[in-house]
């Protein structure tokens, strides 16, 4: 997790020699650690602010706002501006049409000569693409130069068997066998993975996520955080259905997540000066 400072932490190992177009990056944080005041807050707009005022328990309305306070920051510094400067939108759902598709940077923050090439028809901005996930105290966000989805949930303490209902049936006939308390985990496990390759085709979880299989191999344990590739080879790495890979991410502890690419790509890790 992030250092309490309120900003990302910029510590941590990365591979220079990367090409950036091959390169996902994530950064976590935890909103125990953060406290926003009223300048830090002020880097959000109006829709936010109004999103984060909606929020009738004041946990929640803490956790949205580190959430995007963190996004802006951990952009700007990706494109050297202001974190207040940045203007989001969504993309077309690829799947209905609808407005409810992938969450873009639609106004570049450079200034009067922006580098790379022109906004799309959408809107949209090229050339770097994000993911926020957040679930009880983690936020997780990952920024690459295509299409990327990240996701994060809290293992369960309650029952989630149910869910069972709304997966591939390839992966239904995995959990259905397990015993507890591994049927639950591997619930969560499937939930991050098919969310993280929903969100990077961009259509997200309301047209269903039982188009692809996400489980069916053998998980290896959960790799230790720091400046490592934690890939999995050993699970099936390829969501056809919705073309994006995926790949499981060390997460915090009593937490799960995943991420996804349109291809294998590396992943390189931001933590704070902490770690």
């Amino acid at each position: 997790m992030t250092a309490a400072s309120g900003r990302p932490g910029t510590a941590g190992a990365s591979r220079a020699a990367d090409p950036a177009d091959r390169t996902a990056e994530v950064s976590w944080f935890d909103i125990r650690e953060i406290s926003l005041n009223r300048s830090d807050l002020a880097e959000l707009d109006a829709r936010e602010k109004a999103r984060a005022a909606a929020f009738v328990f004041p946990a929640d309305r803490h956790r949205y706002q580190v959430a995007h306070v963190m996004l802006r920051r951990v952009l700007a510094g990706h494109l050297g501006t202001d974190p207040s400067r940045l203007t989001f939108g969504r993309q077309r759902c690829p799947t209905c049409g609808g407005p409810s598709g992938k969450p873009v940077l639609v106004v570049p923050a450079w200034g009067d000569d922006p580098p790379g090439t022109p906004p799309g028809a959408d809107g949209a901005w090229p050339g770097l693409s994000f993911s926020l996930a957040h679930s009880g105290e983690a936020v997780a966000i990952a920024v690459a130069r295509g299409p990327v989805g990240i996701d994060v949930e809290r293992e369960a303490t309650g029952c989630v068997c149910s869910l069972a209902s709304a997966m591939h049936e390839a992966d239904a006939a995995i959990v259905e066998v397990l015993p507890e308390p591994e049927r639950h985990l591997a619930v969560i496990r499937w939930w991050v993975r098919a969310e993280a390759v929903l969100k990077c085709a961009g259509t997200g979880i309301a047209h269903g996520m039982d188009a692809f299989p996400v489980l069916g191999a053998p998980v290896r344990s959960r790799v230790p955080p720091g400046p490592r590739l934690p890939l999995e080879p050993d699970v099936p790495g390829w969501a056809a259905a919705a073309g994006c890979s995926f790949a499981a991410l060390s997460a915090p502890k009593g937490y799960q997540a995943a991420l996804a690419l349109p291809g294998l790509r590396l992943i390189r890790y931001r933590w704070g000066p902490d770690r």
